[in-house]
């Protein structure tokens, strides 16, 4: 077979490891720093947003733990308001004349206050006092 021959065969595989070497030389010499400078970049980006964002979350975790607190605080003072108001009105400590209803209405109300409990105040049949 003459494609096997030594004298094809050898100047094919010398032309063909010299190209490569050539090639290789040339890609590690002028085009691998580059994509090392550029990945050593975005790693350094990465780090540097990594950090933005742990700053953020610290920032963003004490916003809301001071709303919460904050929300807390004036929601148990509106619940004390409230309930020293429906209290002293449903004990008649202001000489108001509260009918039946108006009782009732109270009593849920105040308990809805005290312990947000939502089917107690679904328990309550509001009609409206025009009949069809």
């Amino acid at each position: 077979m003459p494609q096997l021959d030594r004298l094809i065969v050898f100047p094919q595989i010398f032309w063909l490891l010299f190209f490569f070497t050539f090639i290789y030389a040339v890609l590690t010499h002028f085009f691998l720093p580059l994509f090392i400078k550029s990945l050593k970049s975005r790693k350094l980006i990465e780090e540097m947003n990594s950090l933005e964002i742990i700053i953020l979350t610290n920032q963003f975790e004490k916003n809301r733990s001071s709303l919460k607190q904050l929300v807390i605080e004036n929601l148990s003072l509106a619940e004390n308001l409230l309930a020293q108001t429906f209290l002293s009105s449903s004990t008649g400590g202001e000489n108001i004349k509260i009918n039946q209803a108006n009782l009732r209405l109270n009593s849920a109300i105040t308990n809805f206050v005290l312990y947000n409990n939502y089917p107690l105040l679904k328990s309550i049949c509001f009609y409206s006092k025009i009949r069809m």
